[in-house]
């Protein structure tokens, strides 16, 4: 019976395996009668649905108002001609003619072209007649478009045939001007034929003009009428075009957000911790792809999580084991040589104070294996640093701290500012001749706490300030300095800082050769304990 049950268990465990892997296992196990149709399928099927019906609209009113513009155009272009003419043509001809008439233009200077009287620029321009009529049979014998036998056609014929008739007049014309003796014949002709002939030509322009504008008339009117019967047409076509294509519209948002909802609720599973929340796949091959990529994505994030444990428990113990190499095996000798030597002086008082400065400088490092402390504890740890320094180098080492009390109780990064105050001890005091002082500062201001480590020492260049601080921005894949040198501490301090502190917080370091060195350590706005 209990192997039974475990084949049963494994077969379903088993069966859940491959439903996980195998996407389509659950198309597979229900019969469907077709395959579904993939997200790129479907919209390409929603876009040749709502395309063609409405690619058809646009082409069929595209050619309607392309060939109404086309008729449209054609008569402008009629009109604009005729206008053209209408305007000028009279006034120009009987202006030429009437100055040929009574003998003030030589009519053989018409061979040149037009002929301009005057040298200014109101100089008047006497047109050439028989430019006047070439250009007027081009224009209503060529350039016009006319349908044969039409009202418009029958006005250009009589247009043409007056600019024949009028030719032969300006011929009769020049030629008795240029014979002389001629005038009252031309006087004749000027009245009779030029002036007669030229109001003729001016009311069949009028009278193309105005039959011109009863095919406009008449063209608007045929559009009218057909875009209304095309846009009965073209209303239900849409109609049909929208409900089809609102349907598959929604049934492919459908069939999109509704795994992507289910892939959101298990992104948010995720993000609450729960990192063995899986997605489903479903229908569509794309939103399975995701959810396979979402899944493994989920697998990765694990390990990595577990990865990142591990590797933060290894920083931390390699962190405590350079917190521990930052004691200086140098002070300890020191310090107990200096316990020993006092202690056969027989300086009991100097023994004991010495000897419970350097049990409350452990305790303090050691902390009880806790990263951060009390400002209060630190500055407890610094002074006992200090008073021991001050029984050792009592002739050259004088200092002060001077921590605001509205901080005291705050947390700060434990041991974060000893290692600045033995910098300045072993590279600012001990180097000068007389000694000197250092002071510890602590406050809050608007930016956050900040804590200020100054000595009147012998100080540093250009060069060794610029050095200092390419220590305090080194990189941690960068080479560490010697222990010994004074660069591993400081260096370790705003690693440490930045690990704990983040952008907000930096080290900055003023000095000046022979007047002394202030670092100033930011920590920006930390929350109050």
């Amino acid at each position: 019976m209990g192997v039974e049950q475990g084949q049963i268990g494994k077969t379903e465990e088993m069966a859940d395996l491959n439903k996980n892997q195998d996407p389509g296992a659950d198309s597979l196990s229900v019969a469907r009668p077709y395959r579904p149709l993939s997200l790129r399928a479907r919209l390409i099927l929603l876009l040749f649905v709502i395309a063609i019906p409405l690619t058809g609209m646009a082409l069929g009113f595209q050619k309607m108002i392309a060939s109404y513009s086309a008729s449209y155009d054609a008569i402008l272009a009629n009109l604009k001609t005729a206008n053209e003419y209408n305007i000028k043509f009279k006034s120009d001809m009987e202006y030429s003619m009437y100055r040929v008439m009574i003998g003030l233009i030589d009519a053989e200077q018409f061979e040149n072209g037009d002929i301009v009287e005057g040298e200014t620029k109101y100089a008047t321009v006497v047109k050439n007649p028989h430019s006047l009529i070439a250009s007027a049979r081009q224009a209503f014998g060529t350039t016009i478009e006319r349908e044969p036998g039409s009202d418009c056609d029958i006005k250009i014929r009589g247009i043409l045939s007056c600019l024949d008739s009028l030719e032969r007049a300006v011929d009769k014309m020049i030629g008795n001007a240029a014979a002389g003796g001629y005038y009252d014949e031309n006087v004749n002709i000027w009245e009779n034929d030029i002036q007669g002939l030229c109001s003729m030509i001016q009311d069949y322009i009028t009278q193309y003009t105005y039959y011109e504008m009863i095919n406009m008339e008449q063209l608007q009117k045929e559009l009218k009428v057909q875009m209304a019967d095309q846009m009965q047409s073209y209303l239900a076509l849409l109609l049909v075009v929208l409900v089809v294509g609102m349907f598959l519209a929604v049934t492919i948002t459908k069939s999109i957000t509704e795994p992507l909802q289910q892939l959101q609720r298990t992104a948010e599973q995720l993000g609450r911790g729960n990192l063995n929340a899986r997605a489903r796949t479903g229908g569509l091959e794309e939103i399975n792809v995701l959810a396979r990529a979402f899944n493994q994505m989920s697998d990765r994030i694990r390990r990595l999580l577990d990865k990142t444990r591990q590797e933060q428990k290894n920083l931390r113990e390699l962190e405590l084991r350079l917190h521990q190499e930052q004691i200086s095996p140098h002070f300890l000798y020191n310090t107990l040589d200096s316990i020993v030597w006092m202690a056969e002086g027989g300086n009991n008082r100097q023994v004991v104070e010495m000897t419970t400065d350097l049990s409350d400088f452990f305790r303090t490092v050691l902390s009880g294996g806790r990263d951060f402390i009390t400002i209060e504890e630190e500055e407890s740890h610094i002074r006992s640093y200090l008073k021991i320094q001050k029984i050792r180098y009592e002739d050259i080492l004088d200092y002060s701290i001077e921590i605001e009390p509205s901080i005291r109780h705050r947390i700060v990064l434990k041991m974060l500012l000893q290692p600045l105050v033995e910098n300045a001890l072993y590279h600012g005091i001990k180097n000068k001749r007389g000694g000197g002082c250092i002071v510890l500062r602590g406050y809050e201001d608007r930016n956050g706490l900040v804590f200020e480590v100054e000595d009147d020492g012998i100080g540093m260049d250009e060069a060794e300030l610029a050095a200092v601080r390419a220590k305090l921005t080194l990189e941690p894949e960068e080479e560490l300095a010697p222990i010994g040198s004074g660069g591993f501490g400081l260096h370790n301090v705003a690693q440490r800082i930045q690990m704990y502190y983040g952008d907000q917080a930096e080290i900055l370091v003023e000095s000046e050769k022979n007047i002394g060195t202030c670092f100033k350590v930011y920590l920006g706005n930390q929350k109050k304990s």
